[in-house]
């Protein structure tokens, strides 16, 4: 019989499993939580108790080595995403890691290679890519229903002020550019498809671990097209981003993971009177967004069962690496 659900494991007790990736998958058909290993065995079972695995595992090596596990969703520190996911590969699993997928391209090409040496799937886990938000601004962006793309703008900020967390430490891969600035450049590589020609960055610094706090970026692209991407751990929560093109202009009000009942506006056929612009039409998208963690489960199990194309591919995870990469050495961060 045709397998028709893939069994996960999770490595971890994560914040962001427990809120969202879990009662995400919970959700999927095609999905089952079969598997969760955690170093510290009172933390692991109290986490464990309201989803219910059937197997609890005290070392991220002994789930791996469960023939029954067929995927891993690794949230651990960004610091061991490399050693983890290569283990996770040489084990024959499957594996969706969070963003950033590592700390540079270098290593986001070595787990790469060690997937496809073991023929395994590996995504980047940016759940907003999955669903339904994003996807319409792409749609319009390609119909050229706002002419060619001139300017992109993207805002992305947390205000996490606990520096004791995980993002304000330097060893474990902390700091806006891999937690919140990744965002930012993720969506330029989705919506532009191409890597800048060059950079400018602007880097702010938390003085106690120095990691950078807020970056703000200016990318400049062939074809004079260009991108100004702003991120923060220290600045109010927002999420929003609009293009411009020659004809018209996209914007969205809602951060990325949003989900519910969301709107992209399109405004076009502005013309300058004097020391204003008349006569502009907007169109008011509404668009319903599922889950986004829901369907990036469901989609990667169906990568796994159908061979369907991962959502977040290879390519454009080494170019989001790349670019952050560059952001870093611009901006004095490494």
């Amino acid at each position: 019989m045709e397998k028709k659900i893939v069994r996960w494991g999770i490595l971890g007790c994560s914040g962001i499993g427990k809120s969202r990736t879990i009662p995400g998958l919970l959700n999927c058909a095609n999905a089952e939580f079969y598997a969760l290993a955690g170093r510290n065995e009172e933390k692991l079972k109290a986490y464990a108790e309201p989803f219910g695995p059937k197997k609890i595992y005290t070392d991220y090596q002994s789930l791996l080595n469960d023939p029954d596990v067929d995927a891993v969703y690794i949230p651990l520190p960004n610091s061991v995403h490399l050693e983890w996911v290569v283990k996770a590969a040489e084990a024959g699993k499957h594996i969706l890691c969070e963003k950033p997928l590592a700390l540079t391209e270098a290593e986001v090409r070595q787990m790469f290679d060690a997937a496809n040496r073991n023929h395994v799937l590996l995504e980047e886990a940016y759940a907003y890519r999955h669903a339904q938000l994003v996807q319409k601004v792409k749609e319009i962006v390609d119909s050229g229903e706002i002419g060619r793309i001139r300017y992109l703008e993207s805002k992305h900020s947390t205000f996490d002020t606990n520096t004791q967390g995980y993002r304000y430490q330097k060893g474990l891969g902390g700091g806006a550019s891999y937690d919140v600035t990744s965002y930012n450049v993720s969506l330029a590589s989705y919506l532009l498809g191409k890597d800048p020609a060059e950079m400018h960055a602007f880097c702010g610094f938390y003085q106690g671990e120095g990691v950078d706090t807020s970056d703000a970026i200016l990318l400049r692209y062939e074809d004079g097209v260009y991108a100004m991407l702003y991120a923060g751990l220290d600045a109010y929560p927002r999420g929003c981003f609009s293009v411009l093109g020659q004809t018209g202009r996209i914007d969205v009000d809602h951060k990325f993971n949003s989900r519910g009942l969301c709107h992209v506006r399109v405004s076009k056929n502005a013309r300058p009177q004097n020391a204003e612009y008349v006569d502009e039409v907007t169109t008011d998208y509404t668009v319903w967004v599922d889950d986004n963690y829901q369907l990036e489960i469901q989609q990667f199990c169906d990568a796994i069962l159908n061979g369907t194309p991962l959502t977040v591919s290879e390519e454009e995870s080494l170019r989001t690496a790349r670019v952050c990469d560059a952001i870093r050495k611009a901006g004095g961060i490494d």
